[in-house]
């Protein structure tokens, strides 16, 4: 493992403790596999502190990771009604949008071109999935490194100097974490804020008065017997 990997795991340890959250809640691993196209349990053993077997990034490894960008990265499109659905781009969608004919890139694809795409091509390919270009050339540990600095780090940074107090408690913390940069439907937010809204007006002092009020008022049928019987012996 690079000394820069074990220079961040020390910041997140940091960053664990000034938080609250566990690694289990830390580390989205299906995030970072989106954000660098490693495997989850590659990940997670790298986060252990692990070595993976030594690979070189070839021409088949970039195909490979150009190929898991076209099954993640989805095109968001208005459909009948204004309703907005996400589908995977299509290949003469992705030549028309890096400058290439869509043989070239299925030549690339089925891993016959025995080169990777050169570094103008892979600059477009890079900008086309919004990514950094070094997302077809890192290695593992850099990859995750690279993504753990760049999406992961910042946001804790964020959360944490968040001065709002519901920020800081924990679990508003770990939800607002694991969301990350999801963009919630409006009914799903809706929702989602009422539920909180509800756990909040429960938790909150006046509502724990009430539950106190309320569990003050309910008596069992032995404690109305027992209140009848003592009027009766005083009767």
């Amino acid at each position: 493992m690079s000394d820069g990997y074990q220079d961040l795991a020390t910041t997140i340890d940091t960053l664990v403790h000034r938080t609250g959250l566990d690694r289990g809640s830390l580390f989205d691993l299906k995030r970072l596999s989106f954000h660098t196209s490693l495997p989850e349990a590659d990940i997670r053993r790298l986060l252990d502190g692990g070595e993976l077997e030594a690979a070189e990034v070839d021409h088949q490894e970039v195909a490979r990771r150009i190929q898991f960008l076209m099954d993640t990265r989805l095109c968001r499109e208005e459909g009948p009604g204004g309703a907005v659905r996400e589908r995977p781009y299509t290949a003469p969608e992705i030549a028309a949008g890096i400058g290439m004919t869509p043989q070239w890139l299925n030549t690339l694809l089925s891993q016959r071109k025995q080169s990777s795409p050169n570094l103008k091509h892979a600059g477009r390919i890079a900008r086309f999935f919004n990514v950094p270009v070094n997302f077809f050339t890192d290695e593992p540990a850099e990859a995750l490194n690279r993504v753990l600095q760049s999406e992961v780090l910042p946001q804790l940074s964020a959360l944490i100097g968040n001065p709002r107090a519901a920020v800081r408690n924990r679990y508003a913390l770990e939800i607002q974490h694991r969301l990350g940069d999801v963009v919630l439907e409006p009914p799903v937010e809706r929702a989602l804020m009422l539920f909180v809204d509800g756990i909040a007006r429960e938790e909150s002092p006046a509502g724990r008065a009430s539950h106190r009020r309320a569990d003050s008022g309910n008596h069992s049928c032995a404690d109305d017997a027992g209140r009848v019987s003592a009027g009766a012996k005083h009767s």
